[in-house]
């Protein structure tokens, strides 16, 4: 029974060999923002197929060496980033039937798509090819197709697609249908049935049936008509045809005719186990033996391959290293696994889950079958204190990453983390990944580490280690896998061997081959000794500087082999090695790393690092590898979470999931609420706890305000409701820089008693975790706690002596209170033109800005000046741009860099005049660093000219755009107003067909004064409350909710408690509050003032 087509059938294709073509008089495409189609010099095209305008390139009808007929195509994607596609709509394809695609290619990469349109909803891509024939002999490529969604389908197109920066000759394109198997009418369904689930497949290998015991839900997806299995050879994708069971057994009959696998079925109480025993045929390079399609959307976790909702889960387990097991979707469940040619394909095995849920905690019930799995199946099962790590209480424990602790310090880290934590991590190493210990921190070595480790435990704390995994050189080229000769196991991405010998003092290698291909600059390892080359040649490398690091300069005979080392961590100047994934290496470090574990009995690990391993495909094979080796060699399991570790097989050992980043510096609540308070819903979709961290109580500076309890507070609670602990990084030699650390520590202590304790219900919980949702936590008067919703802000930056920056309107939401209110004192600012600011930009002369890009094509713009003044009389830029697009634009930029750097530590606020005309978006006046950026906002919603002062610097509007930075940028980095490096201007989110015009008058740097704020107050509705005290720049007042006010330093040092005069409420509603203080020459009139308000109490 073989899947056939008719002998030279009429392919659905048209002109599918290229021999009706046609003169193109005018462009060959339509503009689509990304440029246009090029064709050959006789204009030349072929009937009756499409050039995508959105993915243009370069077509050429060729007339010399079709591989038959007269002509074939040659396509080039000319673009760096972006592929070509031609296509040709298929009328004749239907749904529910199966088509074979063939046809000849050479050259690059090429891919072969559908392009599917449906009765109702977006377009789909169907990718069912993707090969590399090479430049030289035509190749025969074929794959197959049947339309998806058959229920929905409409019409498809094939799509000839080339990678960008590639060129690829195609000819003989053909798509015809085939027969199914003859005979397959007298198979029957194969069906799985055990306590919990009911699975049907039919003759073709769909799964028809996915149903709960519980509830006769059918939870397969009812729109799919991919099968079960499918594999693949050179590059195309061979669906399954047929299968037939015999018994345990499961024969897999693929469309090719060629290939059989043979899959051995399992059926257990709770779950299904599928092993590949053979795949005869042709050699594959990989074979899909699951693709599971159900229809649950509600949780949906790549990582561990699984989806729940409150009625069913499912889950397909890898249950050896063999198997790929992946999530396909993160929108729904698409649930996966592929064996592959380089690993072995006999073998692979997985589990089929699919479990009843139900409240109170749906996912609980399908931990409880992974758990079975784990201890059947012989995968890791990490317990601590008898307890599974996935459900082991010390998950919860919030943790002190107390970095630069030692044995001088101890005493006084233990101290701190006893006010809060349940956990101490430092980082004791002196360089990796030896895992030496630092000698600076601990004279005794691992015996001093030892004592310290003791000391924690004593104090009922967990001792946690921030280990780097592999990165070979972190924390200095001093480690001896480097110095004095480096490890030939280091990994190296090129080889090439000497083509003469060379002494210890040459600074030029010649080689044999040709390295063309090698990067213009790198580090090579010849012999042990590493040399560092700072420009390639025609036949070797020139510039070079000898033992690199320290390692030991050596002559080196003729035909000496060269490698080219992989610096796997290489942003912002690092250097950083790799160990080879397939050596020996791996294992040292796994022994390096657990012997420090056991000898102190180390309770949890951050597992830091991990490029160096990213580094080497497959991820899903060799990334969770040192993970799993550490925990193998361990005496008791440790909690373990980190950065790049995490896979499907490392997944058994893992505790919890990464934080959201490190510590931010700028716009930290922003922060807090778009990503690390979401941090425990994402990783619970993989069955892990989150992990609301990495957070830092950053101190005083030009860059940042200190951070305040309001801020650890809304961070806890989102811990709590989300039910994970908070990592919270401390100087361990100076752990109360910020002053206000003891009201923090006390915040993270109760928030984790509470979490512990469950004392909140899921439904208040539930609420804690909603995005962006703000709460505050109280103790009522009979000493319960309770939740009630908050609205934070947002913070204004006033100027009492200018009427229109003294008065905003604050909203709220809940009913007529005194508000929590901060007042913190800012520098004065000098008025624009004064004598003492600084010019970053003048128009008298010339344009200082050069183009610097756009987002689109389709975004033109240019810069020149203007011969309008700007009403302070000075010279004017226009800047122009123009969005041909059919939507709101991206952004375009203009730059100005300054050499030498600026020191703007007394100039950080901006000064601007700006004529627009009124059609919308913005203008982004933007201050650059080496690593980072500092934005202002300037809204485009006015007519003719306005003053700006820009201040302060952007956070909760930069998520609003698309910028070619990301938040990195712009929040991690602490600014340095000391080095400015250059200063851009950007447009952004024009409308579409918008043709807008801005005029900019001279940017300067505003001199900032550091006066007193005295007397501040505000007034509301008629009522004033004024603070008597004088404010230093940055000092602040703060008054809580239960009435008392104090007085604080920059740094949250408490100067005093003050009285207010008077007091101030909050209507329902809009407020109008005005700010005032006492004015005069040597006094400050600017003021950033926060009101909060809060509602009713959550029921509980």
């Amino acid at each position: 029974m073989l899947a056939s087509c008719t002998a030279h059938a009429e392919s659905l294709l048209k002109n599918g060999g290229f021999e009706t073509i046609h003169t193109v008089a005018g462009p060959a495409s339509s503009e689509a923002g990304f440029g246009i189609w090029e064709l050959g010099s006789d204009r030349s095209a072929p009937s009756d197929w499409v050039l995508n305008s959105a993915f243009p390139g370069e077509l050429l009808v060729v007339s010399e060496g079709a591989f038959s007929g007269e002509h074939f195509i040659r396509v080039r994607a000319t673009g760096e980033q972006r592929s070509a596609h031609v296509y040709q709509p298929c009328p004749g394809i239907e749904a529910g039937r199966w088509y074979r695609v063939t046809t000849r290619v050479r050259g690059g990469t090429l891919h072969l798509h559908f392009y599917e349109y449906f009765k109702e909803g977006p377009m789909g891509v169907q990718r069912i090819l993707t090969t590399t024939p090479g430049p030289h002999e035509w190749q025969e490529a074929q794959a197959y197709y049947t339309p998806n969604k058959p229920d929905l389908f409409a019409s498809a197109s094939l799509a000839v697609e080339v990678a960008a920066g590639e060129a690829v000759d195609v000819d003989d394109v053909r798509v015809e249908e085939v027969q199914p198997p003859g005979g397959t009418a007298a198979l029957e369904p194969i069906v799985l049935e055990n306590d919990f689930l009911r699975m049907k497949l039919s003759p073709q290998a769909r799964v028809e049936e996915f149903v709960s015991k519980k509830t006769g839900a059918n939870h397969a997806a009812r729109e799919s008509s991919i099968p079960m299995f499918s594999l693949s050879r050179a590059g195309a994708t061979i669906p399954a045809g047929y299968i037939r069971r015999r018994e345990d057994f499961v024969d897999v009959h693929f469309l090719d005719g060629q290939t059989k696998a043979t899959l051995k079925l399992e059926t257990r109480p709770h779950y299904f186990t599928v092993a590949v025993e053979d795949v005869s045929g042709p050699e594959v390079d990989w074979f899909q033996f699951c693709d599971l399609r159900l229809e649950i959307t509600e949780n949906v976790g790549t990582l561990i391959n699984a989806a729940w909702n409150d009625q069913f889960g499912a889950c397909v387990l890898a249950t050896n290293d063999r198997t790929h097991s992946y999530g396909a979707s993160g929108a729904s469940a698409i649930l996966c696994a592929k064996c592959y040619r380089q690993f072995g394909v006999k073998g692979a095995k997985i589990a089929i889950c699919g479990v009843p849920t139900g409240p109170p905690d749906p996912a609980s019930k399908l931990l409880d079958v992974i758990e079975e799995v784990e201890l059947d199946q012989g995968l890791p099962h990490p317990e601590i204190n008898g307890v599974w790590i996935k459900r082991a209480p010390e998950r919860f424990d919030s943790y002190l990453m107390a970095h630069g602790t030692g044995e001088q310090n101890i005493d006084q880290v233990v101290e701190l983390a006893r006010g809060g934590f349940g956990c101490v991590e430092i980082y004791p190493w002196h360089s990796m990944p030896s895992y030496r210990i630092n000698p600076s921190l601990f004279p005794n070595g691992l015996a001093g580490l030892k004592e310290c480790a003791d000391k924690i435990h004593a104090a009922g704390l967990q001792l946690g280690l921030h280990a780097m995994q592999g990165m070979v050189g972190w924390g200095g080229m001093h480690d001896p896998y480097v110095r004095p000769k480096a490890d030939p196991r280091l990994l190296q991405e090129r080889h090439a061997t000497l083509a003469a010998a060379i002494d210890s003092e040459a600074t030029e290698l010649a080689v044999t081959e040709n390295v063309a291909d090698w990067p213009e600059e790198g580090d090579l390892y010849v012999e042990g000794e590493i040399v560092r080359y700072a420009r390639r040649t025609e036949n070797g490398f020139a510039d070079c500087l000898r033992g690199l690091h320290g390692t030991q300069v050596a002559a080196h005979a003729e035909g000496t082999r060269v490698g080219h080392l992989v610096n796997c961590f290489n942003m912002w100047g690092n250097c950083i090695y790799a160990p080879d994934v397939n050596s020996t290496m791996i294992d040292e470090i796994c022994d390096n790393i657990a012997r420090v574990f056991n000898e102190t009995g180390t309770d949890m690990s951050y597992f830091d690092g991990g490029e160096e391993v990213a580094v080497q495909p497959p991820h899903w094979h060799n990334q969770g590898k040192i993970a799993l080796g550490v925990m193998r060699r361990l005496k008791k399991p440790v909690v373990l979470e980190g950065n790049a570790l995490y896979t499907h097989l490392s997944w058994h050992v893992i505790t919890r999931g990464s934080p959201s980043y490190d510590p931010i510096y700028w716009g930290r609540r922003e922060y807090t609420l778009r990503a690390k308070g979401q941090n425990p819903a994402n990783w619970a979709k993989n069955l892990l706890t989150g992990d609301v961290g990495w957070f830092a109580p950053h101190v005083h500076s030009l860059s940042t305000d200190a951070v305040t309890p309001d801020e650890v507070l809304l961070l806890c609670l989102k811990a709590l409701g989300g039910k994970a602990p908070i990592s919270f990084h401390v100087d361990a030699n100076n752990p109360n820089a910020n002053k206000r650390m003891p009201e923090m520590l006390q915040i993270i202590r109760l928030c984790d008693e509470l979490k512990r304790r469950d004392y909140f219900s899921e439904k208040v919980c539930a609420e804690l975790t909603k995005p962006m949702a703000e709460h505050v936590l109280e103790q009522t008067a009979d000493g319960r706690w309770v939740v009630r919703p908050l609205e934070f802000g947002p913070p204004h930056t006033l100027c009492a002596e200018r009427p229109e920056h003294n008065e905003w309107i604050q909203q709220n939401p809940f009913g007529g209170q005194v508000p929590w209110l901060r007042l913190r004192a800012r520098n004065q600012l000098a008025r624009y033109g004064a004598e003492d600011n600084l010019v970053l930009a003048d128009f008298e002369k010339e344009v200082p800005f050069e183009l610097n890009g756009s987002a689109s094509p389709q975004l033109a713009h240019r810069v020149e000046r203007s011969t309008e003044k700007a009403p302070d009389g000075s010279a004017t830029l226009c800047y122009r741009a123009s969005n041909q697009g059919e939507s709101r634009s991206g952004w375009s930029r203009i730059s100005l860099p300054f050499d030498p750097p600026l020191d703007l530590s007394n100039h950080r606020r901006l000064g601007i005049w700006v004529r627009a005309d009124g059609q919308g978006g913005i203008l982004n006046v933007q201050l650059a660093n080496t690593y980072g950026y500092r934005d202002h906002y300037i809204p485009l919603d006015f007519k003719g000219w306005s003053y700006r002062e820009l201040d302060p610097p952007e956070d909760a509007r930069f998520y609003d755009y698309g910028w070619p930075y990301n938040f990195v940028d712009l929040m991690y980095w602490c600014f340095r107003y000391h080095e400015v490096t250059g200063l851009h201007v950007y447009y952004n989110a024009l409308p579409a067909g918008a043709e807008v015009s801005c005029l900019v008058g001279r940017i300067e740097a505003l001199r900032e004064y550091p006066r007193s704020l005295n007397s501040p107050g505000l007034e509301v509705a008629g009522k004033r409350a004024v603070f008597p005290v004088s404010l230093k720049p940055d000092e602040y007042v703060e008054l809580d909710w239960t009435g008392k006010c104090r007085h604080f330093e920059p740094d949250g040092g408490l100067i005093g408690e003050v009285q207010p005069e008077g007091s101030i409420q909050l209507a329902h509603g809009d407020n109008a509050v005005r700010f005032t203080c006492e004015l005069g020459d040597s006094a400050t009139s600017r003021a950033e003032v926060i009101l909060s308000v809060k509602g009713e109490p959550l029921e509980n």
